[in-house]
């Protein structure tokens, strides 16, 4: 339980995965002062290191565009920027369908990249897929879109060079400081938590999946919500080959390469109550029996599970909800790869001075998320069906 001393901070920060660090950094850097960042575990241990870490420019609105061409920037130059291991591996990144409407949508967001000056990207033949992955079966497809500039990182390995960044600048970051509320105070809010009580100017929850949960006592509400994601490690598969990661749309069947293996799953936005680990690797090898016969005899070393803190919309949220009570959180998986370009435009707005290019809006965590064709609808692969639907359809047009 907490001492029963109360301290006072300008600012708190409640989360410790990519974002929530990313933001401690950039408001001390413009010259915030007296910052506390509370983290329920260690750093980056929830979301942030179960994700795939995949860093893509592969996206249909401006938004989504700007925060990818920037976080590829980030990424390919955290490591010299905060002194500090972070590797990238540019391995490319490859979407394909076997759907010409499909195809056209890829087509249609190649052009809109293209014009914000993200890639290169490359519209593929059937022919130019099996050039770039060979171990795809390519006969029914439409085509692909392939960035290679593309690649994918460890988003632990960024924490650690933001923390450091951020201590830098005298940030106080405490580790296993579990958040169990946050109540209005005058003209400011008290943080509660059995370690720490904090009275603060302003609070931004970044805490991921628990953001609602701390959020809903004060009577506001956000779209974030689990997706529960079941994926596997191989045993080794492909060496000797450059792996891009490879996502199918039609199924949501996705390949990386992790180690001398990979890390195989079924990426989709909706699944029965009972599906878990077994039924996504019996539908993943259901799927790679038509797309990659070449992997059905791979060995499976580990299985996993992760939440995704996945939005209706695409969208993250990034904003204000009332005074000084911000938000930070909802990246349906992106976390990684736009989670330090959000956080460093969200202080930007925090510090009075917006990027000016930049529209935040679709961000606004007090918006009615609404499916629309102005969705971001690259965000998942599938983001209407479940996957047994997609794979019955799949079966039915084979």
């Amino acid at each position: 339980m907490s001492n029963g001393t109360v301290r006072r901070a300008d600012t708190v920060i409640v989360g410790g995965g990519i974002a929530g660090t990313a933001l401690a950094y950039y408001l001390a850097r413009g010259g915030v002062e007296d910052i506390v960042l509370l983290e329920r575990d260690q750093l980056g241990s929830g979301m942030t290191a179960a994700s795939f870490s995949g860093v893509r420019q592969q996206f249909s609105t401006p938004l989504e565009i700007e925060l990818s061409k920037r976080g590829l920037r980030f990424w390919k130059t955290c490591e010299v920027q905060f002194d500090s291991p972070c590797p990238f591996d540019q391995c490319g990144y490859l979407l394909v369908t076997s759907r010409p409407d499909v195809m056209q949508k890829f087509a249609e967001s190649a052009k809109l990249q293209r014009g914000l000056g993200a890639g290169p990207v490359e519209l593929l033949s059937p022919a130019g897929v099996n050039a770039v992955a060979p171990w795809l079966v390519t006969d029914d497809l439409a085509g692909g879109s392939y960035t290679p500039e593309d690649g994918r990182v460890t988003g632990t390995d960024g924490v650690a060079a933001l923390a450091k960044g951020a201590r830098s600048h005298r940030v106080d970051i405490r580790q296993w400081s579990p958040v169990t509320a946050i109540e209005r105070r005058g003209h400011g809010y008290r943080v509660i938590g059995p370690k720490d009580t904090i009275d603060a100017r302003r609070v931004v929850v970044a805490a991921g999946l628990w953001s609602p949960v701390l959020l809903e006592p004060l009577g506001l509400a956000i779209d974030v919500f689990p997706l529960e994601l079941h994926y596997a490690l191989t045993t080794p598969a492909l060496e000797g080959s450059t792996v891009p990661l490879t996502i199918d749309f039609d199924t949501g069947f996705c390949i990386e390469r992790e180690g001398r293996g990979l890390v195989v799953s079924m990426l989709v936005s909706k699944t029965p109550p009972s599906y878990g680990q077994h039924e996504m690797l019996e539908n993943w090898f259901d799927a790679a029996t038509r797309r990659a016969p070449t992997l059905v005899d791979l060995g499976i070393s580990h299985v996993l599970s992760a939440p995704v803190d996945e939005v209706s919309d695409g969208h993250p949220n990034a904003g204000r909800m009332e005074e000084e009570l911000w938000v930070l959180a909802g990246f349906a998986g992106h976390g990684v790869m736009h989670g330090p370009v959000l956080a460093e435009l969200l202080a930007r707005m925090m510090l009075g001075d917006p990027d000016q290019t930049v529209d935040l809006e679709p961000c606004n965590p007090l918006r009615t998320p609404q499916r629309s064709l102005e969705n971001e609808w690259m965000a998942t692969p599938i983001r209407e069906r479940s996957v047994t639907d997609v794979l019955s359809k799949s079966s039915e047009t084979n």
